[in-house]
């Protein structure tokens, strides 16, 4: 699960419901619907935020990354350092949500953090999109790409709260709206993907030009409160604080994963030592994991540690992959040479229908299944058929196979991102069951935080192994020498994640996905001393407060 996918799934109910009021009852009907039921405001609101915003926005940003990177001859080790910050805002929803509940901005929880990363993300795409490749150093590059996923991320998680509110005084139409929302990012995300190669080969610049367009454009929407927020009175203002007091442990986690992506991002960016940022990541990893069992114990803990663990295992190779697939006939004459419109056009729209072909798999066939069947099944499955791509780095499928390479990877693509789903969707829909009620968004984003967490440890793992290996390729002629043990750190990565179906008998509850389990919460006598501990400072710092509220009336 990436921090780009919804936290709330939709039914098979939910999937014919939007096919069915969207095709065949006609788009208008479907958004006359909507805009009745939730204002035509919110709709305008969602549409550039989430459709153009986290689809296009964030499709732009993406594809071009590692294409810069290859121009500035970046060792694939040091990219993948590099790809593991720039995702790191999304790790970083905790404080968002945290710093928005406590410190509104001129009564305002969400419009005053969604225009200020928005103006941040305007300033960084200025120099990605308009100064000259080589004009400016890498690292302030790396900078503007993460500073991009500050705004993605924060609007992202400010949005989902604000229309999920919506959604429960209206919750009948509230499939209809989780549809136009994740159906317009699908759509808008499959129009830049087809796009993008062209817009790449004019300049890696153009993307991050458009990019322009749907951040400004956001502006006079969350300026205009299309987005609905009631402005908080002083009372309310310090009724929100006081339920941040009732959960001290879970504004300690927040505060703690902010402080630590943040040290990773600055270590990630300007720091090269790639053994540096492994322990670093591993370390934040291992303190997340014990906070959790001090903080929350139970289920939680043993849930969030699997997940994590699982991430953080699937170590990643995609730098030295990139430029196995990219490299030119004088950078690697056996390589197999793809094109800008191959490598992300075709294979990113390929991925994206395969992948909407496994969620309806996972929604027909496999949602009724318990969650120890369904992920010991797809871990399996998916690390079988993770060997295709050790063979197509030892290149048997032209020496002994005969099959080209384009339709090798392509069927290799199809596969993978099939089962990839089947593995995805268990943990979004186990998420709902572990958060307390009342403090879902909270609970949301420490665990979704800690699971991307997971992908920058994996990109910092898989960058230790690349460097341990001597697979360092950078875009230069004749490297063909460095993908000489590529296939050994794919088995590796391959044979990793295999390791974690080990926990899932005792990290995973043994029911069915569409059964309700219990989940047990401590009585506070029986809490971890530290937790109680944190619960009596808190108590003590209101009643102060109280206090002292009471002597100046």
């Amino acid at each position: 699960m990436k921090e780009t996918d919804p936290l709330i799934t939709k039914s098979t109910s939910q999937n014919q419901s939007w096919i069915r009021k969207t095709f065949l009852s006609g788009p208008t009907e479907f958004l006359n619907r909507l805009c009745d039921g939730f204002g035509t405001n919110l709709i305008i609101m969602l549409s550039v935020s989430q459709h153009l915003g986290k689809g296009l926005i964030g499709t732009f940003a993406h594809f071009p990354m590692q294409f810069i990177f290859s121009e500035y001859n970046v060792p694939a080790p040091r990219m993948q350092v590099f790809i593991g910050a720039i995702m790191l805002p999304w790790a970083m929803k905790p404080i968002v949500g945290l710093l928005s509940d406590a410190f509104p901005i001129f009564g305002y929880r969400k419009m005053g953090y969604i225009l200020i990363s928005d103006f941040i993300s305007i300033l960084a795409a200025i120099p990605l999109g308009f100064v000259p490749l080589g004009y400016l150093p890498i690292e302030f590059l790396v900078a503007c790409l993460f500073l991009l996923r500050v705004q993605m991320a924060t609007t992202d998680l400010l949005t989902e709260a604000q229309y999920a509110e919506f959604i429960k005084v209206k919750p009948e139409l509230g499939p209809d709206l989780m549809s136009f929302v994740w159906g317009g990012i699908q759509v808008a995300s499959l129009l830049a993907t087809v796009v993008a190669p062209a817009l790449m080969n004019v300049s890696l610049r153009v993307p991050y030009m458009l990019c322009l367009i749907p951040m400004i454009l956001l502006i006079f929407p969350t300026w205009m409160n299309y987005l609905g927020e009631k402005k908080m009175t002083a009372d309310d203002q310090v009724k929100s604080r006081e339920k941040l007091y009732d959960q001290p442990e879970a504004s300690l986690l927040c505060a703690f994963m902010f402080v630590g992506t943040v040290t990773l991002s600055a270590l990630g960016i300007w720091y090269e030592n790639v053994l540096a940022n492994a322990i670093a990541s591993l370390t934040l990893m291992i303190i997340m994991l014990i906070l959790f069992q001090i903080t929350f114990g139970g289920i939680v803990a043993k849930v969030n540690a699997f997940f994590l663990v699982q991430t953080s295992m699937a170590v990643s190779i995609s730098g030295a992959s990139f430029y196995f697939y990219t490299d030119t006939k004088e950078q690697y004459p056996d390589g197999p040479h793809f094109s800008i419109e191959f490598y992300t056009g075709v294979l990113g729209v390929v991925g994206t229908f395969c992948s909407l072909i496994g969620i309806m798999i996972y929604q027909r066939y496999l949602n009724n299944w318990s969650y120890r069947s369904l992920l010991i099944m797809a871990n399996i499955i998916l690390s079988v058929l993770s060997v295709l791509d050790v063979i197509f780095f030892l290149r048997w499928n032209i020496v002994h196979l005969g099959i080209p390479d384009h339709f090798f990877v392509l069927g290799a693509s199809v596969s993978q991102s099939i089962v990839a789903q089947w593995m995805w969707m268990p943990g979004v829909v186990i998420l709902s069951q572990l958060v307390d009620q009342g403090k879902e968004a909270m609970m949301y984003a420490l665990l979704a935080g800690c699971h991307n967490l997971g992908h920058t440890v994996a990109s910092n793992l898989g960058a230790l192994l690349l460097l341990h290996l001597g697979i360092s390729p950078k875009g230069i002629d004749c490297e063909q020498e460095e993908f000489h043990h590529l296939w050994i750190a794919s088995l590796l990565s391959t044979l990793l994640p295999l390791l974690t179906c080990l926990m899932i008998p005792f990290f995973i509850p043994n029911v069915k996905q569409n059964e309700k389990f219990y989940v047990e919460h401590e009585d506070e006598a029986k809490m971890p001393w530290f937790r109680q501990w944190l619960r009596g400072r808190s108590r003590a710092r209101r009643h102060v407060e109280i206090e002292k509220g009471s002597m100046y009336e």
